[in-house]
């Protein structure tokens, strides 16, 4: 009978020891799931910060957009207007010439060479574009 407590207790030790083993190996799960949980919260946290920037910034470049689109189509306004005095003017000019005799004269002679200097630097307006 001594052989048999004996051997009952060895079975009870050693159901214990594994008992005490599987729960130091679920306690070290345990604690590496809430390092990794804390690992992801941080990255979380990153993640969400980068996105918050990158949100502001996508704003602030359609405001961007919005204005540069805004300030072009002016810009095309003022450029026809410009066009159309541009081409009255021009008109206006043909129109004398044709109905003033002294006008046709006066556009008819040369241009002084000092004027024309003025003119033929390459980069000023209307000059030539070497």
């Amino acid at each position: 009978m001594s052989y048999l407590k004996l051997a009952i207790g060895a079975v009870l030790a050693i159901t214990i020891l594994g008992l005490v083993a599987i729960a130091a190996i679920y306690r070290g799960n345990a604690i590496s799931a809430q390092a990794e949980t804390k690992q992801a919260k941080a990255a979380l946290a990153t993640v969400t910060a980068v996105n918050d920037a990158n949100q502001a910034t996508i704003g602030r470049l359609q405001a961007q957009a919005t204005y540069d689109a805004k300030m072009t189509a002016q810009l095309a306004e003022q450029l026809a207007a410009s066009n159309q005095v541009f081409i009255d003017n021009t008109a206006a000019l043909h129109k004398l010439k044709d109905a003033n005799a002294d006008v046709d004269h006066f556009l008819a002679l040369p241009v002084p060479p000092a004027l024309r200097q003025l003119y033929d630097k390459p980069g000023a307006a209307g000059g030539r574009q070497d």
